[in-house]
């Protein structure tokens, strides 16, 4: 035996019912695991509103000061968004200057494309030095390739690569320079993955809770749809003709018969009469042409002189090609001229060299061996940068609608499931108790309907989750969340102290109902245990252990001891009790509400009492006609018990310090409260039975009601009993009239329209004043006068009190039990009275 707050022990104690309240903790702490992959060196973590990326450099040092500023830079909404911008621009951006633009304008889009080129490589090279693992990445060989390709759009550094020095002969190499445009247009396609990649990183800011294997599959899916698409477009025109420009046969191959012609001898004008019907059949325009050996005015004469049919065949005397709009006068008259007005690639040029004739020294006259025409393609180059445009969004919307779907698909069957059963894992991490009520998804039904494997992992977690958390109980949250969120499993954590109030229930009769029921008596324990649960549960309490013919319950209040309401030494008084509730507040529970909400001290003690009455109610009510009534009328319980027999429960409630944690071993632990005080609600049913009473009630959880609450309250007797140093007065509360359906729980609805469970009130509820109707309150007077009497050493007026009020109802137990200690007395009070009386045995 110790003292006042020490661990409790004799033969009255029952080691069974060392038994701990469940009771939901408060976790500030945010959801996180602590066994990580080890390659997920950069982790997603909340800042303000948005995600930051945080991790260490390549070779696992932490981040220098420039580092991080660089990553502040590249992650920055305005340098992102900047980026994205560009890089839109750079796939359209070329095809837009040969569309709208012209050759003077040219200029001005080489130097918007250079700025973006700069850029792009600033972006490169913060990537290369503040990224964690970019070199030699996916992203490092596609950034490099995406800058690369811009510049062919940059005219000042491509003509200098392709040896363009002049303007002849950039006209001259126009057409293998453009086959290399064409194919560069193709890579450039490539930027789209960083447009996809953006989008990606998007939705992982929108949907924090993606898990890692999501966000992988979804980025390793876009690279390999961007890759195969790309691909494809690089490989399918080889199997259409190749990357070459598509040739006009007749043109080239009639201007080089009219060169070798123009050696022949022939009459001038059948080869004028063959210029012409060359002139008029050719599809492009012509804008320069000289033939080896003719003057230029001569060709460009016979030129003027071409008539054109119109398109209906009426006219035959058009000065102008009605097809292509084509007039002789639309001819320069030297190439200089020509190629000051017109981009190379707008040009084809034909350029025919060779002496067919031995009449000619080609090395002392080496121009008179060289026919060149131009034709004027530039409407056909717009036709193809407009299929270039529409062929970049098409494969944009390809890319992006594929790789939407494709992870959507491997989303819907897999990670989705993965995801809610991390977040399962998480939040018994975060809040261990928290009740699972996510509402089932259609594609959740889908998949336990088809059998899916990961619909059977998810369901059994939940149900793990579930048995966990009634298995573990309050006492053990900590349990469950500390291994839930390491890497180990070790249950033997060490053990937390709190205030709490305890409620404590007893079966009555139960190892001669036991006898009777045989193996009904787990259904029948198990309703009774519903009874008791629900009714705690409803009221911000918490079910601990059920142990043969007990229950234990809790109301946890706080971590730590509340002053004034944890010790035995404590002498709580109404300012004690204003005090905690000004400084307390429990954890949030949301009792039968659906939202949960802090509650006072006082608060918390008056929905510990409401929900006691509502079990000793409840139970009353189950005897009578509820669910257990089919045991009162069974032939082996009457011829037991007799006909009259009831089953009845006894309950004690105190409040006090306890130590929270888990007993055992590795093989089998219990997670439980250890705590004289404990304890003490144990003794305070025990005791139910000397004052036969229902409820007994310790007057330090007494200072803890509310006014309105300790009016209902009736002292029964201040006695002194073992390992408890201060003497203990106890309370009752006589209930007379079973009300069905008492302490249904209220409800408000918020803005949200949750319900929020309304707090219970003394003061102004009936149903309080209805359980006790009948309850003569001139019985009540007197009985409460006597006890004070008594306690005041004045028997002799006690007893008369005491003996009117039994007149007024015969059974009560406490006044019988106060008379019959003052009658072994002689109703004399000893000399030594100090209104304290030891009572063994309690």
């Amino acid at each position: 035996m110790q003292g006042s707050d020490g661990p409790l022990t004799g033969p009255n104690m029952k080691n069974t019912r060392k038994i701990s309240p469940e009771l939901a903790p408060t976790h500030d702490k945010p959801v996180s695991s602590n066994n990580p992959s080890t390659n997920a060196i950069l982790e997603l973590t909340r800042k303000g509103s948005g995600l930051r990326r945080q991790g260490t450099t390549r070779l696992g040092s932490p981040p220098t000061l420039w580092q991080r500023r660089a990553m502040t830079i590249l992650e920055s909404n305005v340098f992102s968004g900047l980026m994205n911008i560009i890089t839109i621009y750079c796939l359209f951006g070329d095809d837009l200057r040969v569309v709208y633009g012209s050759k003077s304008t040219d200029l001005g889009f080489y130097v918007v494309a250079f700025v973006f080129f700069c850029l792009f490589c600033i972006e490169f090279l913060l990537s290369c030095f503040a990224k964690p693992f970019y070199l030699a990445s996916f992203y490092f060989y596609l950034d490099i390739i995406a800058t690369v390709s811009l510049i062919p759009d940059i005219g000042f550094i491509w003509d200098l690569i392709v040896g363009a020095d002049n303007r002849s002969v950039a006209a001259l190499s126009a057409g293998k320079t453009g086959r290399i445009v064409r194919v560069v247009r193709i890579v450039r396609l490539i930027r789209i993955v960083k447009l996809v990649k953006w989008r990606h990183n998007e939705e992982q800011k929108q949907q924090v809770a993606e898990s890692k294997t999501g966000g992988k599959l979804a980025e390793m899916t876009t690279r390999r749809v961007v890759m195969i698409v790309i691909f494809l477009c690089f490989v399918l025109p080889a199997f259409d003709g190749g990357y070459n420009d598509p040739i006009n046969t007749f043109e080239t191959k009639g201007f080089e018969t009219l060169h070798v012609f123009n050696f022949q001898p022939m009459p001038c004008a059948a080869f004028m009469g063959m210029l012409k019907v060359w002139i008029t059949r050719t599809t492009n325009n012509l804008m320069y042409l000289r033939m080896s050996n003719i003057p230029f005015e001569t060709t460009t004469q016979w030129a003027s002189e071409i008539r054109f049919s119109s398109l209906d065949l009426k006219v035959a005397n058009l000065t102008h090609d009605p097809t292509t709009g084509w007039w002789p006068e639309d001819m320069y008259l030297s190439e200089d001229e020509l190629l000051a007005n017109y981009r190379p690639t707008d040009l084809r040029v034909i350029r025919i060299t060779g002496c067919y004739t031995t009449d000619i020294d080609p090395i002392a006259i080496p121009g008179n061996c060289t026919s060149v025409t131009y034709f004027d393609i530039q409407s056909d180059i717009q036709a193809a940068a407009k299929a270039s445009m529409v062929k970049a969004a098409f494969v944009m919307l390809v890319l992006i609608a594929s790789s939407i779907s494709f992870v959507r698909v491997a989303r819907k069957t897999v990670l989705e499931p993965i995801e809610r059963m991390m977040a399962t894992v998480h939040r018994l991490e975060s809040n261990p108790l928290a009740k699972h009520t996510t509402v089932e998804q259609e594609d959740q039904k889908l998949a336990k309907a088809q059998g899916f494997e990961t619909a059977l992992l998810e369901s059994t977690l939940e149900k793990i989750s579930a048995l966990m958390q009634v298995g573990f109980g309050a006492a053990g949250a900590d349990i469950i969340g500390k291994n839930m969120g390491a890497g180990d499993v070790d249950p033997m954590l060490p053990g937390k102290k709190i205030t709490s109030i305890y409620g404590f229930c007893d079966i009555r009769q139960f190892t001669d109902t036991t006898e009777c029921l045989q193996e009904e008596v787990m259904v029948y324990v198990n309703k009774l245990g519903h009874i008791m649960h629900s009714g705690t549960h409803a009221y911000y309490g918490m079910a601990n252990k059920n142990v043969g013919d007990a229950f234990l319950l809790s109301w946890k209040l706080c971590d730590g001891e509340m002053p004034g309401f944890a010790r035995f030494s404590d002498t709580p008084t109404e300012e004690d009790r204003k005090a905690v509730n000004a400084t307390v507040k429990c954890p949030p529970n949301a009792g039968a509400g659906k939202k949960m909400r802090r509650v006072t001290p006082t608060e918390m003690a008056d929905s510990a009492l409401t929900a006691f009455l509502k079990c000793m109610i409840d139970l009353d009510n189950a005897n009578s006609f509820g669910v257990l009534h089919e045991y009162i009328v069974k032939d082996v319980v009457i011829k037991r018990f007799g006909p009259g027999f009831r089953i009845q429960m006894g309950f004690g409630m105190h409040v006090g310090w306890a130590i929270e944690g888990a007993i055992g071993s590795r093989f089998k632990i219990d997670a439980t409260y250890i705590s004289p005080h404990v304890e003490m609600a144990d003794r305070l049913e025990a005791g139910s039975k000397i004052f036969k009473t229902k409820i007994n009630v310790s007057h330090w959880l007494y200072a803890l009601l509310s006014p309105g609450a300790r009016k209902f309250m009736r002292k029964m007797d201040t006695i002194q009993i073992r390992g408890v140093d201060t003497p203990l007065t106890v309370y009752t509360f006589d209930v007379t009239n079973p009300k069905n359906g008492f302490a249904t729980p209220k409800f408000d609805t918020d803005e949200r329209g949750n319900q929020v469970q309304k707090p219970v009130d003394f003061e102004h509820d009936p149903e309080y004043k209805e359980i006790r109707e009948g309850l003569d309150p001139e019985f009540l007077e007197s009985a409460a006068a006597g006890v004070d009497q008594y306690l005041a050493g004045d028997w002799a007026s006690a007893k008369g009190s005491l003996t009117h009020a039994l007149q007024l109802r015969p059974t009560d137990g406490p006044t019988k039990h106060v008379m019959d200690f003052m009658k072994e007395h002689q109703f004399q009070a000893p000399t030594d009275w100090n209104g304290v009386r030891t009572l063994n045995g309690y």
